[in-house]
């Protein structure tokens, strides 16, 4: 959670902003209290979206909706002002992570907890169902986790399958990836039923059981097509849940359970009770409805009572109220209180956060408590329009940093930073926090290291610099970190390393300025390749505040692991070598990927192929490069059959170990020209066998071949290959000349590709770092910062979309070809034949 900023309104209605949230799709989310007291998510619509008839119908039919759900499991709404000339609604606050971060960062839940989630979600759906509604987005990132069980939120596409005022047939509404077959295909809105979600929560337990979708990940349109074709992956779900969740995840609605079906097997005792309020495993569930709890003005604090009384205090409206401490003890609370109330105590015989792994109940314990580590806000004055615009400025997001670990509490065990690339000092630029402030953070503290300690892998490569002498005012500068998370060890630490050097020789050119107004410190993590310590080692720097960004990770696999931590933590991560599309399309707030994605360098594939003026092209898929294939492939199929270039695809089993069958085919059909879709070491196979068979017509391929692997095993069979790729070779760049004459000053050796991205990328996170005023050096306005910024750097000029991808300006691809075994550099790519 981020405070609030000078222009942020003091009040909304009755309710008294106390910090930032995030950033929905609409509009800010502020954490708000309530005139009684309580704590409330408040989403405000942005203005410029108040004024759209369309988004401010779907705000009012959010409202509505919200209104009649009922259900403990499904946040409840507790106030509202549709009309308002910036609309807005209060729902109760959920301090916990979402399902898709708390899966990320700590791993699938075993049987106990899938049960849970799965029943009481079911129980959430049957409320839905019951009041004529079908959810149609129901997503891990729709899902947030609390100690009791989970709640499920945001109705704003919920609608009655005969509503047509939103949706029309052909038009794709919800998520791909959950989106039932009947959504994927399209179909007219009135034969979208109960079904459809019940689908999607069969795609939502088998992520939270195995930490992937069920239809895999990568192009939009593969998703769609899984879903309606395709059998869903359950591979590694526990053995007593398969059925159910194939079941679930039936094509034809007719044959998948209703939710009283799954309610009954997942959870027996509490159907065999017929209470939605029996708590099987957790505890006493929460008793109000929406709209009791909204009549009362108490049910919006914290949505778990457990999550607040085991770890923080909670404030009556004048401050003065009972608190509960971190044993769970409270007092000065009626022994009724419902569980979805401040200070709500669950029996003492049951343990309320049974059905969560340890780490997730911490995290909701320091995000309780952080909730509560609020300055005293000011009554900002701010009449009439003005205040409403002030309030509903979009592209926050919340930091999720919280009170958190101190800078010392890492000294002993990071090593310590190379001579020239760091200058450490005790200064800082922001203000002593009030005294309220230090006792909650320091609570806050004790409750992470309790966690354990943060194991940090600081290369001491080096050598240093050379200079002994330090920077003539490091002692009055403020210090901020910029770390580095990378395979520094693993089969593509050549890319990782390669990285890192060019961080550090970005941040090493900025200390050595006598105008800088702060020192940067480097923090290198190593995650050898390996996606669960990705997501670990994530998860430190993210709890880490004085780490304000990251460059890395340097693979699909690992970035897929570690952006929900980061996202977490709003801490902005900028990517120079991952390339799959589906890390844009998660919704990760602080991500940029400052390469191009793979579908993207596809364009300039297709553009390499049809100059060689080919009869036929033959696209082999490699299955066994599973979305990168796919996405490369995608494209390219695209590209080409719009621009009406007969072409023949071949998709190749990874079960099989040669190329010779596909081969033989193709070349049957008269092909010419050849692109393949696939990892180095397959496709060395797949040349060998063009090279056999004598094959010499155009071979094209995407960036995943520009490795010494493929030269390695396929040897000469590789000459004349074509690559296209999103990384320049600095010795033919002009200009890249001062970068590569430092770079060799420094490590003896010319610089190996990716270290001029990482230099560059790095290079704009501090320039926009510097021109931020100091109080305004945080992740969030960083992050702004970076969203907005033009960057000139010698390898391209960067800019970003609102998705987190590069700006699309006809550069950023470049070609590399195998001329006697070696990678020779061509320059950009040409974007037309």
């Amino acid at each position: 959670m981020e405070r609030l900023r000078s222009s942020d309104p003091a009040r909304i209605a009755d309710h008294r902003l106390l910090g930032r949230l995030g950033a929905g799709g609409m509009g800010v989310v502020y954490l708000a209290r309530t005139s009684a007291g309580s704590l409330v998510a408040l989403k405000v619509l942005a203005t410029e979206y108040a004024e759209d008839a369309g988004f401010r119908a779907r705000f009012r039919r959010e409202v509505e909706v919200a209104r009649r759900i009922s259900s403990p499991w499904a946040v409840p709404l507790v106030d509202a002002d549709a009309e308002a000339a910036a609309p807005w609604l209060a729902t109760a606050y959920v301090p916990g992570p979402s399902l898709a971060e708390a899966v990320a960062a700590y791993g699938p839940l075993g049987e106990h907890g899938l049960r849970i989630l799965g029943g009481r979600l079911a129980l959430a759906l049957g409320e839905v169902h019951r009041a004529g509604l079908v959810h149609r987005d129901l997503k891990p990132g729709n899902v947030l986790l609390a100690p009791d069980g989970p709640r499920l939120i945001d109705f704003g596409i919920a609608r009655a399958p005969e509503d047509t005022a939103l949706t029309a047939t052909g038009f794709v509404v919800g998520t791909p990836g959950y989106l039932s077959p009947e959504q994927a295909d399209g179909r007219d809105g009135r034969t979208i039923g109960a079904p459809s979600d019940v689908f999607s929560l069969g795609c939502v337990l088998a992520f939270a059981a195995t930490g992937r979708p069920p239809f895999g990940t990568g192009a939009l349109d593969a998703l769609l097509y899984r879903a309606v074709h395709d059998p869903a992956d359950l591979d590694g779900v526990p053995g007593p849940l398969v059925e159910l969740l194939s079941r679930c995840l039936e094509k034809d609605p007719a044959r998948r359970p209703e939710v009283e079906e799954l309610v009954r097997e997942l959870l027996p005792e509490e159907a065999a009770e017929g209470s939605a309020s029996q708590d099987v495993a957790a505890g006493s569930a929460p008793q109000e409805t929406a709209e009791g709890s909204a009549s009362r003005g108490a049910a919006a604090g914290s949505a778990s009572g457990a999550a607040v009384q085991g770890s923080a205090s909670t404030e009556s409206a004048d401050g003065s109220g009972a608190r509960s401490g971190e044993d769970g003890e409270t007092s000065e609370e009626p022994a009724d209180a419902p569980a979805d109330r401040p200070g709500a105590v669950a029996p003492a015989d049951v343990a309320p956060a049974s059905w969560l792994p340890d780490e997730v109940v911490r995290l909701i314990a320091r995000r309780s408590t952080e909730a509560l580590a609020l300055p005293d806000i000011d009554h900002t004055e701010i009449s009439g329009d003005a205040s409403r615009a002030a309030a509903v400025r979009g592209g926050d997001s919340p930091s999720g940093t919280g009170p958190q670990r101190s800078a010392s509490d890492d000294d002993t065990a990071s090593p310590a930073p190379g001579a020239g690339d760091t200058v450490p000092t005790a200064a800082t630029d922001t203000p002593e926090a009030p005294a309220r402030r230090r006792v909650l953070l320091a609570g806050a503290g004790a409750l992470l290291a309790a966690g354990g300690g943060t194991t940090w892998w600081a290369l001491g490569r080096d050598g240093g610099s050379g200079d002994k002498k330090p920077a003539a005012t490091s002692s009055r500068r403020p210090a901020h970190t910029v770390a580095l998370h990378g395979d520094l060890s693993g089969d593509q630490r050549a890319t990782g390393e390669a990285q890192e050097r060019g961080l550090r020789l970005a941040v090493a050119e900025f200390n050595a300025r006598k105008d800088a107004p702060f020192q940067v410190d480097v923090r290198a993590v190593d995650d050898a390749g390996d996606p669960a310590e990705a997501a670990r080692l994530a998860k430190q720097l993210a709890d880490d505040p004085s780490v304000l960004a990251v460059v890395g990770p340097t693979t699909d696999a690992t970035a897929q692991s570690a952006l929900a931590a980061y996202d977490a933590g709003l801490l902005p991560v900028l990517t120079v070598s991952p390339g799959a599309i589906s890390l844009a399309v998660q919704g990760f707030r602080s991500f940029l990927n400052a390469r191009l994605p793979d579908t993207v360098l596809s364009v300039y594939l297709d553009a390499v192929l049809r100059g060689t003026r080919p009869r036929k092209v033959g696209v082999v898929v490699d299955r066994a490069a599973d979305n990168y294939g796919a996405e490369i492939s995608s494209t390219l199929s695209k590209q080409l059959k719009t621009a009406g270039q007969p072409f023949l695809p071949r998709v190749v089993s990874p079960m099989r170990s040669g190329f010779g069958d596909a081969v033989d085919d193709l070349l049957a059909a008269d092909i010419d020209s050849i692109a393949f879709a696939g990892l180095p070491d397959r496709a060395a196979s797949f040349a060998r066998t063009l090279h056999e068979r004598g094959f010499s017509g155009a071979r094209a391929s995407g960036p995943a071949l520009l490795d010494p692997r493929f030269l390695t095993e396929a040897k000469e069979a590789a000459e004349g290959w074509t690559i296209v790729a999103p990384v320049v070779d600095t010795a033919n760049t002009p200009e890249a000349k001062a970068f590569v004459d430092a770079y060799r000053k420094r490590w003896k050796q010319a610089p190996p590709r990716y270290a001029a991205e990482a230099y560059d990328v790095t290079s704009m996170v501090l320039t926009s770092l510097a021109d931020l005023p100091s109080k305004s050096r945080t992740r969030e306005e960083l992050l702004a910062a970076l969203r907005a910024a033009k960057y000139q750097g010698i390898t391209r000029t960067y800019g970003f979309q609102k998705n987190g991808l590069p700006t699309i300006d006809g550069t950023g691809g470049y070609l590399w070809r195998v001329e006697d075994g070696a990678f020779v550099y061509g320059g950009p790519a040409p974007l037309t034949a």
